[in-house]
């Protein structure tokens, strides 16, 4: 939280500069509100200061989301023997401005409403929403020619050795999506040859020909051990990540995504049968045992196999609807397993 609100006070005047109109937060004024608010942390924290270092940092964040924030950061501070007992008025006033309910960059969109709009992009996209008054809602103030019911491209990765279910369990369920063009990617473009099942996929386009994808999915599967050690694959992984909407995976998908370093430090989770592959490839990553699928801003990892499937609808949901994910399951006979930390199949 701390953390949180250094990256706040370190941006330049022109992301967090406010709106003449209708109000918003300064840049200096909130750097101005930082510091008095550490420096009033560092003094309640001198207790503390020596067992955690980070503490007065953490209060200062906190008290940057306003006075309610602190006072409840406050209540845990007092039963470690720091009461708040400073004055924080600075931050306590911006602070509001800086909470759920209030509108950092004077666009009359609170930050909640650009939180939910702008989330799945991550941490970086929401602070460039809640902040610049040229936002709202996640879009620019001025209407661009992008339709919001574009055509969303799915790149599905393909490579020798991959496994059946993990590809066509969700290209079954994101096929039916109005508004979702799939395409087969691989190294090379021609033929994939499937894990143990004796078949080949076509892939339609090479991974040096590729667009950039909207979402990118990545299965698992025996071939995921060579594909371990492939800088290329890693490297496409990598490049197409910086313009997704989307990065997903299924079963040791993950693996691969953690050894190209897009899962560090988010939550993820793999299959359970060979759960170590994944963990090997990025200790930093939060792997989740007990999980169907995980969803971390923009990045879904699914367990093993059949657990795609249900990640799939999980990102329908969050794309489309609840509501429109559940018919669609309902509509191809498929029992949907719609709660990701509902997993049968949990390491004991």
């Amino acid at each position: 939280m701390g953390q949180f609100s250094v990256e706040i006070c370190a941006l330049p005047g022109s992301i967090l500069n406010g709106n003449q109109q209708t109000g918003g937060v300064k840049s200096e004024t909130a750097r101005q509100a930082y510091a008095e608010a550490l420096e009033a942390a560092r003094s309640d924290m001198s207790f503390l200061n020596i067992t955690y270092p980070s503490a007065a940092q953490m209060v200062a964040g906190y008290a940057m989301l306003g006075k309610a924030s602190r006072e409840s950061m406050g209540i845990m501070t007092a039963a470690f023997g720091a009461p708040l007992k400073s004055e924080y008025p600075l931050a306590d006033k911006v602070g509001e401005l800086f909470s759920a309910a209030g509108d950092a960059d004077g666009d009359d969109v609170s930050n909640g409403d650009e939180y939910r709009a702008v989330i799945s992009g991550g941490r970086a996209a929401y602070i460039k929403a809640a902040l610049d008054p040229d936002l709202r809602d996640g879009k620019p103030t001025e209407p661009v020619a992008a339709d919001a019911n574009r055509t969303l491209t799915v790149g599905i990765v393909l490579y020798s050795g991959f496994e059946v279910l993990d590809v066509f369990g969700p290209v079954e369920m994101l096929s039916y999506v109005p508004g979702f063009k799939l395409v087969m990617v691989a190294e090379t473009a021609g033929p994939v040859a499937s894990a143990n099942q004796g078949i080949s996929t076509m892939a339609d386009v090479a991974f040096a020909d590729a667009p950039q994808f909207d979402i990118l999915m990545v299965p698992g599967g025996a071939g995921t051990y060579q594909q371990l050690h492939n800088e290329v694959f890693l490297e496409f992984l990598r490049t197409q990540d910086k313009g997704t909407t989307y990065t997903t995976s299924v079963c040791t998908g993950s693996a691969l995504l953690a050894k190209a370093g897009l899962l560090s430090g988010r939550k993820a989770t793999s299959n359970k049968a060979v759960f170590s592959l994944a963990v090997e490839q990025d200790a930093s990553v939060e792997w989740q045992k007990d999980a169907r699928w995980v969803e971390d801003g923009k990045y879904f990892t699914s367990s093993g196999v059949s657990a795609g499937t249900d990640m799939a609808l999980g990102l329908i949901s969050r794309i489309k609807t609840p509501e429109e994910a559940a018919q669609l399951a309902k509509s191809l006979e498929y029992i949907w397993n719609a709660d990701p930390n509902n997993d049968p199949f949990a390491i004991e």
